[in-house]
């Protein structure tokens, strides 16, 4: 989904207590995202980088229409651009997590229910799409005074021969309240 390098010295996943799922498969205890404007609710699943250096991404299976956290980014509502990611697209050409994504505009609110029993609440200031060889590593990833979401899909035109898409839609929001 996203073919950027994730910034040097990733953080720890965060502790967490295991969770059953249905299936039988454990997962870890997780926040959770809420984007009404949208109609978006899902956990956070812990993702970090993958053998090349770039994000992981969800992967097939029971979590892939999930939205995922990148652990090497501040967890949401701690100082800096916490990052979020999740498919366009879900298994068999169904809407996935962020399908709606690039529709969230200045003024959205994206909750952040904590595991600590506080929600962090982020306000809309931009969304953009760019071109995958164009994307804006420092401003998604750089330090920010405050702290940031920065959500981001896959977007544009299907580009066949490398299996992905062309673009990534990237949705910039600042803390309104923590509680």
């Amino acid at each position: 989904m996203m073919p950027v390098a994730a910034p040097s010295n990733p953080a720890p996943a965060p502790s967490a207590t295991p969770r059953p799922e249905p299936s039988g498969v454990p997962v870890l205890a997780s926040d959770e995202l809420s984007i009404p404007d949208i109609g978006v609710q899902s956990v956070l699943n812990p993702l970090g980088v993958d053998a090349d250096g770039g994000l992981e991404v969800p992967a097939r299976g029971p979590h892939y229409d999930e939205a995922a956290w990148f652990t090497g980014s501040p967890r949401p509502g701690e100082t800096g651009p916490a990052v979020l990611m999740g498919h366009v697209n879900g298994r068999g050409g169904t809407p996935s997590v962020f399908f709606r994504l690039a529709e969230l505009g200045g003024g959205d609110l994206v909750t952040v229910s904590r595991t600590d029993g506080t929600t962090a609440t982020f306000e809309v200031y931009r969304t953009e799409q760019y071109p995958k060889d164009e994307f804006p590593t420092t401003a998604v990833y750089g330090d920010t005074a405050g702290s940031e979401l920065r959500l981001i899909t896959c977007a544009g035109s299907w580009d066949a021969a490398v299996g992905h898409y062309r673009d990534n839609v990237v949705v910039y929001a600042q803390l309104v309240s923590l509680g």
